[in-house]
């Protein structure tokens, strides 16, 4: 099997920051709550017009010329897939062809993919499968972003936990016969018993206008399951499935768990987050929490490896990016950082 490796990767964060304070203020949620409980500091926000599609291009823009300096081209690129957040610019609409459009790509194919926050944890392990198979020599963009900051109501007491939502864009060049940065093994899970935890109501073909929408002339995510049952069924289950899939991804990689340098997970309440490294005995000092960033769907793990590399200076070392998304799924994906 050919080996396949990370070429590049490239991020973008809106400038604008809320603070604990101002998440307080939002969401009518207590400032130690928001800091202690929650584990959030601030968090990114885009502007009111910046769009999805926009993020996403900017954060591939940045890992394309990563990549020209690795010597692997825009024209290198065979596939675009998008892994990134499902609330788009438009509904009905393939994010993916506009990118490689704006990003002049001819030639390739392009697809959006859907796996919630577990993105870009997937999308490595789909290139790899269609990499690893392959007998072109093609490179995969894979690409995402998230505006979901602004579809949290700050009005709705059971919903409004999900005020850690921010914004970016993330994106990755993944090439075969790259020596550097290589995806070795990956596990997933899925428990469709939440498949209805969070959700958008309006504009799908149950129910084409939602008139609570229309009357306050915006959507906004909600559950449609009651909050005590699935906090119940995550705190029951949720430790135990990131357990699970980690252990496994790191079992089939060929490696022990005393092997992981880093794990970077998506943003969770902090009790929450050290439960997980507590079950596999990974230590704190070996994961990055990120309490300045908030949850920026399929870019956390990106993000926090960026920040471990830049305050760090990390360059080798096994690294596993895993993330659990409203669905509910769970996965892990395993990568050699460096050479």
């Amino acid at each position: 099997m050919r080996n396949v490796g990370i070429v590049s990767y490239g991020l973008y964060i809106p400038e604008s920051i809320q603070t604990a304070e101002d998440i307080s203020n939002i969401y009518h949620i207590p400032v130690d709550v928001v800091k202690k409980k929650q584990g959030l500091l601030s968090k990114h926000v885009s502007k009111k017009d910046e769009m999805p599609s926009e993020m996403a291009i900017k954060a591939a823009k940045k890992a394309i010329e990563k990549a020209t300096l690795k010597g692997i081209g825009k024209d290198d690129i065979g596939m675009i897939l998008y892994v990134g957040s499902q609330w788009k610019d438009y509904h009905v609409w393939l994010m993916s062809t506009y990118i490689q459009d704006a990003l002049g790509i001819e030639g390739a194919f392009s697809l959006d993919m859907s796996s919630m926050c577990t993105g870009i944890v997937f999308g490595l392990y789909v290139a790899k499968k269609i990499l690893s198979s392959s007998t072109e020599g093609k490179s995969i963009l894979l690409v995402g972003a998230s505006k979901e900051s602004y579809i949290v109501d700050p009005e709705n007491r059971s919903t409004n936990w999900m005020d850690n939502f921010a914004d970016a864009g993330v994106a990755a060049i993944v090439a075969p016969d790259f020596s550097e940065n290589l995806i070795l093994s990956s596990d997933f899970m899925s428990d469709g018993s939440l498949s209805f935890s969070v959700l958008e109501r309006g504009g799908g073909a149950k129910e084409p206008c939602y008139p609570d929408y229309c009357s306050r002339n915006r959507i906004y995510l909600e559950g449609l399951m009651d909050k005590e049952r699935m906090k119940s069924i995550l705190d029951n289950k949720s430790v135990e499935n990131f357990r699970m899939v980690i252990e496994r991804s790191i079992k089939k990689s060929g490696i022990k768990t005393e092997d992981v340098s880093k794990i970077f997970l998506n943003h969770m309440k902090p009790t929450f987050h050290n439960e997980i490294l507590a079950s596999l005995g990974i230590p704190e000092r070996k994961s990055y929490y990120l309490e300045r960033f908030g949850h920026s769907q399929s870019a956390d793990q990106f993000i926090a490896l960026d920040q471990v590399i830049s305050e760090t200076g990390f360059s080798t070392g096994n690294i596993v990016f895993a993330a659990a998304g409203t669905g509910y799924v769970w996965g892990s994906t395993v990568i050699k950082w460096g050479r």
